[in-house]
């Protein structure tokens, strides 16, 4: 372990081609500016991707990519995934990647700058600005579109992946192959996640594969949040077949 790098250690796309076809079906949820769209394009290209991000300020760099990538089908969505349809409030960062519907926590013990930052007026400016966004189901959105199957759905939303796991229903669940999702340890907004939360939803259908990226703690080197990864039970079954 010692002499392989860590980019060869955490790297999620070498791992999801071993298991994915050439050309995928992805649902891209917390899209933020199209960090995933570009991965995607450029390990999986010709693959259809819809992506789902509520914040407007987000709006010109993803349809920018969507006119610039031509080999992929891109389909912008300009809205919230979560347990149920509804409009609600979102809390927004200056830096638009740690938006969420969570606050911030300014009391947050393992942000190690938090005691510092917690006083400064600019700074606290900067986050926890409410805004009024859509929310939808994936379910209902899987509905709409006739959606048959999903290759791999990522989930990126700050400490709100139950909330979109809750959204979708059990038999959507069995079109979906692949499942990146981040999960937090740390307190730095005002709710934390756990393994086992999510184990109650993706339990019975999915097994858990892979750590694609892990982030520790500089101080106590403690684990902040990692992006795990599970698996489809029956995708698990047929890769142990062809063994």
């Amino acid at each position: 372990m010692e002499d392989k790098k860590i980019s060869d250690v955490f790297n999620r796309y070498k791992m999801l081609k071993k298991i994915l076809p050439k050309k995928i079906i992805c649902f891209d949820i917390g899209a933020n500016e199209g960090q995933t769209i570009l991965e995607i394009s450029k390990n999986f290209p010709g693959s259809i991707i819809h992506s789902f991000e509520p914040q407007k300020n987000c709006e010109t760099k993803l349809e920018y990519l969507k006119n610039k990538i031509k080999k992929s089908k891109i389909y912008i969505n300009l809205v919230a995934c979560g347990e149920k349809n509804i409009n609600k409030i979102f809390y927004t960062h200056s830096s638009s990647n740690l938006s969420s519907f969570l606050k911030i926590n300014t009391k947050s013990k393992f942000l190690l700058k938090m005691k510092q930052l917690s006083k400064k007026k600019k700074y606290l400016e900067s986050i926890n600005n409410p805004i009024k966004v859509r929310q939808i189901t994936l379910s209902d959105y899987i509905k709409n579109k006739k959606v048959r199957t999903i290759d791999l759905l990522k989930i990126d939303t700050q400490g709100y992946e139950l909330n979109v796991l809750k959204g979708i229903k059990k038999q959507d669940l069995f079109k979906i192959k692949i499942i990146v999702l981040e999960v937090n340890f740390w307190d730095y907004y005002s709710k934390m996640t756990s393994f086992y939360e999510i184990e109650k939803i993706l339990g019975k259908n999915f097994k858990f594969w892979d750590i694609s990226f892990i982030y520790k703690n500089p101080k106590y080197l403690s684990t902040d949040y990692v992006d795990a990864v599970y698996i489809n039970k029956l995708v698990y079954d047929k890769l142990k077949k062809h063994s």
